[in-house]
């Protein structure tokens, strides 16, 4: 299974590239078409930058999500929570089965950005709403800093999660369900800047051209190693 899921890995570079070549392109796109509503999802997303600098990590507050998020996605795969627990030096869960998308969840689930859309969307069904979408907008952004800046913290810090399935496997992995949620995302939140269909589309592209590439060079090195016979 290990030889298996390194080849698989290795097989879905191309496409991990394209997507994060995509997804970056998708927010520059952004950038340069400001309108109100994304500069107040940048400053939100600025402003938690500014306070884990000014202030500190949120650390314990991360963990609970952590943790969360692999109880959720366990509960939502048929396992049963038999145990969970936040500390200020980590945390832990106990299921009662696990697979890679239980174990990996954490890394690519914004988990309360989620609750922060799921609140937001739920609150829409009893109030009118829409008059505080901007402050929506600004949380979502703090939020997802929150999640992007405090997990690629807990990466480097060592996760044993990545041991499970593999360092190199889970790092493809997550790349790739990153991408594809966090354009899900910008498309949620500015559904006329952007477009799913363009970014598949492009990231498709991008993809045959990597794998185009590596065809190429590979007959290269063949013919190369032929003559050397």
């Amino acid at each position: 299974m290990k030889f298996a899921r390194i080849l698989i890995a290795l097989l879905l570079i191309p496409l991990a590239l394209a997507l994060a070549v995509e997804l970056f392109n998708l927010v520059l796109n952004l950038g340069k078409n400001a309108t109100v509503n994304s500069i107040t999802f940048w400053a939100g997303l600025a402003s938690y930058f500014i306070f884990q600098t000014a202030l500190f990590k949120p650390i314990k507050t991360y963990v609970f999500g952590h943790e969360l998020t692999h109880a959720l996605v366990g509960l939502l795969s048929g396992a049963k929570v038999k145990g969970f627990n936040v500390g200020a030096n980590g945390g832990s869960v106990k299921l009662t089965k696990t697979n890679v998308w239980i174990t990996l969840s954490p890394y690519f689930i914004p988990i309360y950005t989620v609750l922060l859309i799921f609140i937001y969307w739920l609150a829409g069904y009893f109030w009118a709403v829409n008059k505080y979408y901007s402050y929506f907008l600004f949380l979502a952004g703090f939020t997802l800093a929150f999640h992007l800046s405090l997990t690629w913290y807990a990466i480097l810090q060592g996760q044993t999660d990545f041991k499970v399935f593999g360092v190199f496997f889970s790092s493809i992995f997550i790349l790739i369900i990153n991408c594809i949620l966090l354009s899900g995302l910008l498309k949620l939140l500015f559904p006329e800047m952007v477009s799913i269909k363009t970014y598949y589309y492009l990231s498709y592209n991008k993809t045959a051209v990597f794998w185009n590439y590596i065809y190429v060079e590979g007959i290269k090195l063949w013919v190369s190693f032929r003559s050397m016979k």
